[in-house]
């Protein structure tokens, strides 16, 4: 009898071990296609669709539709505006109800859902993680983005997106991931990395994928097909090969494998754009070391930091051609080279010099891997491959805006520690710019702060974005 029940638990353990080995990864593809996005969103669904070949991964998407952009019917069996749940085997696909946890989704009727709610995020995670649990999970949010926010709504009569602040603020701890991929444009931002750093409360990633400036959606096709057994293709992992990239088998590939895998296909089949992966595990760092930067460059004079500011790479690029407008519209500085300038530049004092060595040093060390495209972006020698890649926002504040005859910085108060989200187009609750500052004791403490004392007249009403540092 005893005999028995030694077995019997040896044969539950055995069967417990290889239900998990099935469920390597979940991966969750928010696809917020209710604006223009929805022209080629249903391109990549029909990449993932086709190229989803191998177990060991589920693939859930909540997708929401839009009329007046696609009216692909094959992709997805049928043309619809509204918002669906899919599962995507092996070359099929099937329609999803969404239980207990998303309820309003349901195969016997239409309901139009709200991408830019951030409860519908929270909600769709934890239908996620609840019927298709695995080692391991990714978050893939597909749609428009501006730095500002992504995913948003058109079919409401306000546009509502997804702001950082907002994410972090309703989804918690239990929603957090392994990577977080954006396949958004212009959200490779500390200040957006920061909202989800992980040893927090709240919602974390531990890796990100996102791109600096205006990019395109990821190819899947080579992503998905890369996630199999088959060792034919078998190699070195080499990011800038091109060639003979090594398959991973979706059961074991680990968090940092499976981001370098996506990173390589992104450099491979988007040689136009930039992108970057990250190690969010390093952010904190980068916060504490800017800050203690910020504190010290006070002591510097402010034409040295604003010439320094209008010599380093911009992300301010659009489809425009009006410079002025877009450097107002994405007012993005890389990370690294500005924070490079400092700390060669023969005018700054030594001490602020080693401090932004310092700093660019914990920045590179956040950055695991990136590139800068050719055709589309600018030509630059600024950005350096796997230490460049993510952004600051620092508007070229001091420069005033032809339309308007105010300052640039007087038009960024959507950069903001204070709750902004009764402003138009707007959310602010930025933990970057709050943490680490005591506002109205007139110390700089922390780089919200001290683009605040650059730009800003302080007055009782604390200036144009009524902060006093």
């Amino acid at each position: 009898m005893k005999f028995r029940s030694i077995t019997f638990v040896l044969l539950a353990i055995i069967m417990q071990q290889c239900l998990a080995q099935e469920n390597g990864w979940t991966i969750m593809y928010y696809a917020a296609g209710s604006n223009s996005s929805e022209v080629n969103l249903l391109d990549d669904v029909q990449q993932i669709k086709e190229n989803k070949l191998a177990d060991g991964y589920e693939i859930i998407m909540l997708i929401d539709r839009i009329e007046g952009h696609s009216q692909d019917s094959l992709a997805l069996g049928k043309d619809f505006i509204d918002t669906k749940l899919f599962r995507f085997g092996n070359q099929n696909f099937q329609e999803l109800s969404g239980g207990t946890i998303m309820p309003e989704l349901n195969l016997a009727t239409q309901y139009e859902a709200n991408m830019g709610d951030a409860q519908l995020l929270k909600n769709f995670i934890q239908f996620c993680k609840a019927n298709y649990p695995a080692k391991n999970y990714m978050l893939i949010l597909r749609s428009h983005g501006n730095g500002q926010a992504m995913c948003p709504d058109d079919e409401l009569e306000e546009r509502d997106p997804l702001y950082p602040g907002e994410i972090k603020a309703v989804l918690t701890g239990k929603e957090s991931v392994d990577i977080l991929g954006l396949d958004v444009c212009s959200m490779a931002g500390l200040e957006n990395f920061y909202e989800w750093r992980p040893a927090n409360d709240n919602f974390s990633a531990d890796y990100i994928i996102a791109s600096a400036p205006l990019s395109g959606a990821w190819p899947y096709e080579q992503i998905l097909k890369r996630l199999s057994k088959d060792k034919n293709t078998t190699g070195e992992t080499d990011y800038f090969a091109g060639t003979n990239e090594k398959n991973y088998d979706p059961h074991n590939v680990s968090p940092l494998e499976m981001s370098k895998l996506i990173i390589e296909e992104i450099y491979d089949n988007q040689t136009w754009a930039s992108w970057g992966l990250f190690d969010n595990s390093k952010i904190d760092e980068v916060k504490g070391n800017i800050d203690a930067l910020s504190m010290q460059l006070v002591n510097e004079k402010k034409p040295i930091l604003l010439d320094i500011l209008k010599a380093s790479l911009h992300y301010d690029h659009n489809m425009a051609n009006d410079l002025e407008i877009a450097q107002l519209t994405f007012p993005y500085v890389d990370a690294y080279d500005f924070i490079c300038r400092m700390s060669n530049h023969e005018e700054l004092s030594e001490k602020s010099r080693n401090l932004a060595t310092k700093t660019s040093e914990s920045i590179d060390e956040l950055t695991v891997n990136s590139f800068y495209g050719n055709g589309y972006l600018p030509p630059t020698e600024s950005f350096v491959e796997g230490k460049s890649g993510v952004y600051l926002i620092v508007p070229m504040g001091d420069n005033v805006f032809s339309r308007s005859g105010r300052s640039f910085w007087a038009h960024t108060t959507w950069y903001h520690p204070d709750d902004k989200s009764a402003s138009e187009n707007s959310y602010g609750f930025y933990d970057w710019c709050r943490n680490g500052a005591n506002p109205n004791n007139g110390k700089v403490e922390n780089f919200f702060e001290l683009l605040d004392y650059l730009f800003d007249e302080q007055n009782d009403e604390g200036g144009v974005n009524q902060y006093n540092y």
